[in-house]
């Protein structure tokens, strides 16, 4: 329970820039205090976040000719 409450604590310091260097102190102490669950948080958002740039990619269709009657 003390973890979920550190990282809601540190995603809202950091959205504001008058706390944001307490936010950053807190991010540290949230991996220095729970190593292991923060590596995995870390993961899945990276996951999360690189499946959502994919789904949004183009993907590139080369262009055609006219066609000629």
């Amino acid at each position: 329970m003390e973890f979920v409450t550190l990282v809601v604590i540190t995603f809202l310091c950091l959205l504001f820039e008058t706390t944001r260097k307490f936010g950053i102190f807190l991010f540290i102490l949230l991996f220095l205090a729970f190593p292991l669950s923060f590596i995995s948080l870390a993961a899945i958002a990276i996951h999360f976040i690189n499946r959502c740039k994919i789904k949004r990619r183009n993907i590139y269709v080369p262009p055609t000719l006219p066609r000629s009657h």
